[in-house]
């Protein structure tokens, strides 16, 4: 009799493991599924911004403004009777390097007249 009960303890034992075995995988398995849900639901997100982002461009794209205007900086064009001035960016990167190297606000204030003398002088370019 005492045998009958070691095997039958012996038994529950291994059925208790084989429960916290599958109770511990199905733990595992529900973790990994929600971990993997709120991955997709920030995918999800960060898609729709990206969205909202291309249907702003496209909405931009079929205003003849912002063709111009994108016309006008991708692809250099002009009217037929604009005179345009090129101004290569290793040139426009030194002036501005050496405006911002004075330390005084007068010298800022120069650059910002100076900023506002050119897009003054291209109107729209800019």
């Amino acid at each position: 009799m005492v045998w009958r009960s070691k095997i039958l303890l012996i038994i529950l034992i291994i059925v208790a493991l084989i429960a916290v075995g599958y109770f511990y995988k199905q733990y595992s398995l529900e973790k990994k599924i929600k971990a993997d849900y709120e991955a997709i639901a920030k995918r999800i997100v960060e898609l729709q911004k990206e969205n909202e982002k291309l249907e702003d461009e496209i909405a931009k794209s079929e205003n003849a403004e912002e063709l111009e205007r994108l016309a006008r900086e991708l692809y250099a064009l002009k009217k037929p009777d604009e005179n345009v001035l090129i101004i290569p960016q290793e040139v426009m990167q030194k002036i501005i390097k050496e405006e911002m190297t004075s330390t005084s606000d007068v010298t800022i204030s120069k650059i910002s007249q100076w900023w506002g003398k050119i897009k003054y002088f291209f109107g729209n370019l800019f």
